[in-house]
Parts: structure tokens; sequence; C-alpha cells
């Protein structure tokens, strides 16, 4: 095929960016979107045209985020809807599934958002000798701690019961809705789902991070064996500003001498965090890609690459390849 015939094919303009990231129209279900990405998340789909459902289990960041998108004047344009709802357990997600079934009668992207971090038993913060590590990490984590403190309820399990849930809402997208593609699902993993390191010792929340991943990879395959057309997608962030990453920054300390302390202490390469506009470029560039699902996307500012290296080896690889850039300049 000719180029002119490609892009014959294709249509007029249909790779300028308007078209190529069109949600307008949509209807989107962000959990956990009344605060940090998922806040970002539900603010970005409703500037561009969307009708957006935020949930979460406390009413007062859910009433701040519409009224904070509603200051914003953007009349006319997408919409923020609070619905209050516990999808940690089976009872919660399906109240919540028939409210939205109530209202809608197809779903265009589901982001499972919603997460927690119970804390973690500083690795570090010890005798680094088999006795001290034994002790540390035998006697000062729990059962518990893994398997009641809803790490694992809420950061896999229920993405697991809310996505299987709201599959009739998302095939109803092209069936109902008429759009080129049924819903599709996004799912929120973490860089901490990837790297080898425990992270000074959230063995708990990386495993369930890890395991999201696992979850994301097998629901797209099994939905692509069946022929559904919906694609599950999932996303690893760094450090972002959030609920569970509190991250200094001018407006708050007066200065970014601290947002550099901060990128220095974690060892991001990029020498700053993520903030807005670069979770929901991400986003969009996700849930409007009709040809990708089981995609594992990293956006990290290139931590996983320093990841589970010391400090040392850190700063002699960096001086390392400071050279070789040299040499090839020269």
């Amino acid at each position: 095929m000719s180029e002119t015939a490609l892009f014959k094919s294709l249509g007029h303009g249909v790779l300028e960016i308007p078209k190529l990231f069109n949600i307008e129209g949509w209807v989107a279900i962000v959990t956990g979107g009344g605060t940090g990405l998922g806040l970002i998340t539900a603010t970005a789909l409703a500037e561009n045209g969307a009708k957006v459902y935020i949930t979460g289990r406390r009413e007062e960041p859910l009433r701040a985020a519409v009224e904070g998108y509603e200051k914003l004047g953007n009349k006319g344009k997408g919409s923020i809807v609070a619905v209050s709802a516990d999808v940690s357990y089976k009872e919660g997600i399906k109240k919540f599934v028939e409210e939205i079934q109530s209202k809608e009668k197809w779903i265009n992207v589901l982001i499972n958002n919603h997460g927690i971090f119970p804390g973690a038993t500083d690795i570090n913060a010890c005798e680094q000798n088999a006795e001290g590590l034994s002790k540390q990490m035998f006697e000062g984590e729990s059962f518990e701690t893994w398997c009641v403190a809803d790490v694992w309820r809420i950061n896999t399990a229920s993405y697991h019961f809310t996505t299987f849930a709201f599959l009739p809402l998302l095939a109803a997208a092209k069936t109902v809705g008429g759009f080129p593609e049924p819903g599709n699902v996004v799912n929120l993993s973490s860089m901490s789902g990837i790297t080898k390191t425990s992270q000074r010792g959230q063995f708990h929340y990386n495993c369930g991070k890890a395991a999201t991943i696992s979850l994301s990879h097998q629901q797209a395959l099994e939905f692509a064996r069946r022929g559904l057309g919906i694609r599950v997608n999932v996303i690893c962030p760094g450090y972002f500003p959030s609920g569970m990453t509190i991250i200094p920054s001018e407006d708050n300390t007066g200065s970014d001498d601290h947002v550099q302390e901060f990128t220095k202490k974690w060892g991001i390469p990029f020498g700053r965090p993520g903030n807005a506009v670069d979770y929901a470029q991400t986003i969009f560039s996700v849930i409007t890609n009709q040809y990708m699902t089981a995609g594992e996307v990293v956006v990290d500012g290139g931590w996983l690459l320093n990841s589970g290296k010391s400090d040392v080896q850190v700063r002699v690889e960096t001086r390392m390849l400071t050279a070789v850039g040299n040499l090839i300049a020269f």
C-alpha cells in the first residue's frame, strides 16, 4: 500500500491531535477520584468533554473535587459527578454498579485508581546482619499487616471484582452507545510492582502492586480470547503528589530546594517528581489507543533505571555515562 493510499484510508485529518485523543461524550468511572492521581485523571477527562463519575468512601474529598472542577468554569464541556461508594467488598461494588446503571446505558472507560498504603517496617532501621534483620522483619510485622490491613483487598482484589461487575456496561459502549469500540479498563499499579527492591521493607505493598500487574495481563488475555474487545492496561506511576506520596513544592515551602532534596533522596534521574500534565498525558495515550491491551505503562522519571542500586553505584554510573558522553561528543 502506498503512503497516499495508507493515509487516505484513514480519513482526512484523522491524525490531528484533537481526533487522536477525542473523548467527547465519553462516560468514565474513576474510583478514588477525589484526591491525588484520581483527581488529576477525573479533571483531565472532564476538561476534555467526558462525564466522569468519581467514587470513594469519604464524601468530603468527593464534594471538594466537584466544587473545585466547577470553579474552573468549564461550562458546557464535561462534568464530574460524585458517588459515595465502598468498592472494597462485593455488596459495595454491586450497589455502585446499580447506581451507575440507573443513570447511564454504557461506560467508555473504567479506571481502577483507588488504593492504600498501610505503612511498612523499615528494613534499614536495624542491625544489617542475619539476627538484626530476622528480629526486625519477623517480630516487627504480622500476618495481619499483609492479610487483614486491606492492602490486598483494596489494591488488587477489588480491581478484579469491580472490573467484572462493570463488564456489561463496558460492552454496551459499542453495542448501545455506537462507539467504535467497547469500553476499556485501566488498573493503577506502581513502579513498586516492578522494582526488585523492597523500598526499605514495604514487601506487602510491592507484592500487591505486582499482583495488580499480573491481574491486568490475565484480564486482558481472557477478554481477548472471548472476543469481547474490552482492552485492559495497567499504569505504573512513580513519585507523584498523592495521599500516599507527600511531595514538597513551591506552594508549601516557598522554595524548590525541598523538591530537589526529595528527588535526590529518592533517586529520580529526571530531577523532579511527576506532575498533573505528565500523568494526564499518560492517561490519554492509554485510554484512546484502540490497539493497546495488556500494556504496562511506566511513568516514573527514570526511577526504575536506578532501582535496587546503592547511592554509590548510581554516582559511579552517572560519572561513567558522563565520561562516555564526552568521548562521543569529542
